[in-house]
């Protein structure tokens, strides 16, 4: 061999030889894991019910890689959580590198057998690290909840009490000439892809201090304002005497539909099926879809906060009738999901493929506010073969239509209603809005939250100023 190729050759090895040696392991027990929070904290979850999955990583910040002799969940395979490292599920692993300023992920989930707790209760174990004989935990800590279940039932003359929540599976249906009524502070919880059906009816009994929430099944913090978590409240077509009175519904498709019905023949929408309810002193927020939708059907509303939903806050379609007294409507868009269909929408037709159909339209709104980020927030579909009635008395509208007919009475256009803290979802009135003293007197005597309207010229909206 010529020198300089055996020099060559003894080079190569040598690259060779330590391109391919693994990094050395630490195997000091001064050498420590660190962790991006010490406790998992979960939110409430219900019994039976998973929750949203957790993280934190596990980082070896030694210059040399670490071997983790064992991860092991403390509570074994009886855990109620469930552990997955780095892509791998189980309750107990074994020689974990990390190679050196690296880390690995660990997910945490839960989910909590039926028991018999009524209150909240806490859920607690650990992930147990043992490395070079040292031994450190991350804290698992979770916050139970037992309820009642319903899972796809039809019910008949119920009333549910607040002694522990209500969950919902794959959506209930209240019975033709039944009732479901609801006592004051119920809260109702309805899983992913399920609604509340309601052939008969529907009593809502809220306070102001204690009103029916209606919300979806993942308490999480993170979804605490995410819409499109349910379906939403329906009354179908034939419902009768349904009353909601100081509810609170949130993050749904809908807030209230009114008018739907299983069969999909519009010939079979008619006046005499058309549902009837009275919304009133309740609060609707973050839908995907509408706040209040009326398809042919006939809806009261009174003293009804709508905000923050990505299509309309109310939609009147298929004609019907409608009376909206001290309502505030008020749509500036989603987190994520852009403003960019009018607040309010009036129609008197509907079409399916083979037939256009159209129905006589009335509707009033009453001391009002029709408010949000668009130049326009009122939308007219009116197919000029069915009465199209509207009427607008002392109301606060975001519009561009001229606002001098008939149909408008006292309106204060354009002019911003001055709530206390828009950011804050607060809807309540400041002392210089131009809402104030600007209504009607109505039979509407007190606000959203029960208070008078004792001075004779009630405030525009939802809510009476307070000073």
């Amino acid at each position: 061999m010529f020198p300089k190729l055996k020099y060559i050759v003894l080079a190569s090895a040598f690259l060779l030889f330590f391109s391919c040696k693994k990094d050395a392991i630490i195997t000091d027990s001064s050498a420590k894991l660190h962790f991006t929070t010490d406790t998992v904290m979960f939110d409430t979850v219900f019994t039976t019910i998973g929750s949203t999955t957790h993280n934190f990583r596990v980082h070896n910040r030694n210059k040399k890689a670490i071997v983790i002799s064992s991860i092991e969940l403390a509570g074994g395979v009886n855990s109620p959580f469930r552990i997955n490292v780095d892509g791998v599920s189980g309750t107990s692993f074994n020689d974990i590198e990390i190679p050196a300023k690296d880390s690995i992920y660990i997910f945490v989930e839960l989910t909590i057998d039926q028991t018999a707790g009524v209150l909240p209760f806490i859920i607690n174990d650990s992930i147990v690290f043992i490395t070079n004989t040292n031994i450190q935990d991350v804290k698992l800590v979770a916050w139970g909840q037992d309820a009642h279940f319903f899972n796809g039932k039809v019910l008949c003359d119920m009333t549910w009490f607040n002694d522990k929540p209500y969950v919902i599976y794959n959506s209930i249906v209240v019975d033709s000439g039944c009732t479901l009524t609801i006592n004051q502070g119920v809260q109702v919880y309805t899983h992913s892809n399920a609604g509340l059906f309601v052939d008969g009816t529907l009593i809502v009994n809220g306070t102001v201090d204690d009103p029916v929430v209606f919300q979806g099944d993942r308490l999480e913090s993170y979804y605490d304002d995410i819409p499109c978590q349910w379906y939403g409240i329906f009354i179908l077509r034939g419902s009768t005497g349904s009353v909601l009175d100081h509810a609170l519904i949130k993050n749904a498709f809908y807030g209230v539909s009114a008018g739907s019905f299983s069969n999909p023949d519009l010939n079979q929408f008619t006046l005499a099926n058309a549902p009837d309810v009275l919304i009133k002193r309740t609060v609707i927020q973050n839908m995907s879809y509408t706040g209040i939708f009326g398809f042919k059907s006939n809806i009261t509303a009174e003293n009804t906060l709508i905000y923050n939903c990505a299509q309309h806050g109310a939609q009147l379609a298929f004609g019907g009738t409608y009376d909206f007294t001290h309502v505030t409507m008020v749509n500036n868009g989603l987190t994520g999901i852009d403003h960019g269909e009018t607040t309010l929408a009036l129609g008197n037709f509907a079409e399916d493929a083979s037939f256009h159909y159209q129905e006589d339209l009335y509707a009033t709104f009453t001391n009002c506010i029709i408010s949000g980020s668009l130049d326009e927030e009122l939308e007219y579909s009116d197919d000029n073969m069915a009465q199209f009635n509207y009427q607008f008395e002392n109301c606060l509208l975001k519009t561009e239509l001229n606002v001098g007919g008939a149909e408008y009475t006292a309106i204060i256009k354009n002019k911003n209603p001055i709530f206390q803290d828009e950011l804050e979802d607060d809807y309540h009135l400041q002392l210089g809005s131009p809402c104030r003293n600007a209504g009607k007197l109505t039979f509407v005597l007190d606000d959203l939250d029960d208070v008078a309207r004792s001075d004779g010229a009630p405030d525009i909206g939802a809510y009476e100023y307070v000073p």
